[in-house]
């Protein structure tokens, strides 16, 4: 019996580290009141980063990242939901951590060298020990227009 229930605990520890892709496409977009620093383009060629937290409740009990852009907290996101953020061409430190008291709450950054008008999408993940993780994912760095 004993022996079953360390089992099950293992197992409900390994599932809860474990965090879903979103394409940032089907996330939800974060709420204006939680982006605080580059939500908006200052000029026309800035680029775009895409940021974009993974899905999965169990992970850190669903608990939100924070977002930093050159040490400056850009936006908080929740699970499963996406920020645009703007930044000029060159080089830009991307950083986030956990929201709340989980393991593996200091910052993980991503040092980006920006394009002047290139679009980045960059995920959010938790890895081993719910460890924040940014990833630079798929599409490669794509010119986008300017809406």
């Amino acid at each position: 019996m004993q022996k079953a229930i360390c089992v099950s605990v293992l197992a409900f520890m390994m599932a809860g580290c474990e965090t879903t892709q979103v394409s940032p496409d089907q996330a939800k977009q974060v709420s204006q009141s939680d982006v605080y620093a580059f939500g908006r383009q200052k000029n026309p060629d800035d680029a775009r980063i895409v940021f974009t937290q993974d899905a999965g409740a169990m992970s850190c009990l669903g608990a939100g990242m924070s977002v930093y852009l050159d040490g400056q907290l850009a936006a908080k996101t929740s699970h499963g939901e996406s920020v645009k953020l703007y930044h000029a061409g060159g080089p830009a430190q991307l950083s986030i951590k956990n929201n709340a008291m989980c393991a593996g709450g200091d910052l993980s950054g991503l040092l980006l060298e920006l394009k002047p008008g290139y679009s980045y999408q960059v995920r959010g993940y938790r890895g081993m020990w719910d460890k924040p993780e940014p990833l630079l994912t798929t599409p490669a760095p794509f010119k986008y227009s300017k809406n």
